[in-house]
C-alpha cells in the first residue's frame, strides 16, 4: 500500500508540473498565433522553440567545427519538423 501512495503522490506532482508548464506555453502559443496570423497549438509552439534554440546555437560562435556542424543538422531537422507540422508555410 505504501508503494501505491508513493505512485499517486508522484503522479499528482507530474500533473501539477504539467499544468504549471502548460500555462506559459499557452501564452506563448497565443503570441506566436498573433505574429504568424494563424492558430498555433502547444506542439507547434514546442517545435518553434526547438527551432529557435537550434538557430541560437548555430549562429553564435563555438570552438569546434564538429559542434557547429551538429547544430546545423539540428537546425535543419527542427525546421523540417516545423514544416511537417504545418508551422512553416510558403505564401505565394
Amino acid at each position: 500500500m505504501k508503494k501505491t501512495m508513493t505512485f499517486q503522490h508522484e503522479d499528482s506532482l507530474l500533473i501539477l508540473f504539467a499544468k504549471a508548464v502548460r500555462k506559459p506555453l499557452a501564452m506563448l502559443a497565443g503570441y506566436y498565433s498573433k505574429v504568424l496570423e494563424t492558430e498555433i497549438n502547444l506542439r507547434q509552439t514546442l517545435l518553434l522553440l526547438n527551432a529557435q534554440l537550434a538557430f541560437f546555437f548555430t549562429v553564435f560562435p563555438m570552438c569546434s567545427l564538429f559542434l557547429r556542424a551538429l547544430c546545423i543538422l539540428w537546425l535543419c531537422d527542427a525546421l523540417m519538423k516545423c514544416k511537417k507540422a504545418g508551422v512553416v508555410q510558403r505564401k505565394g
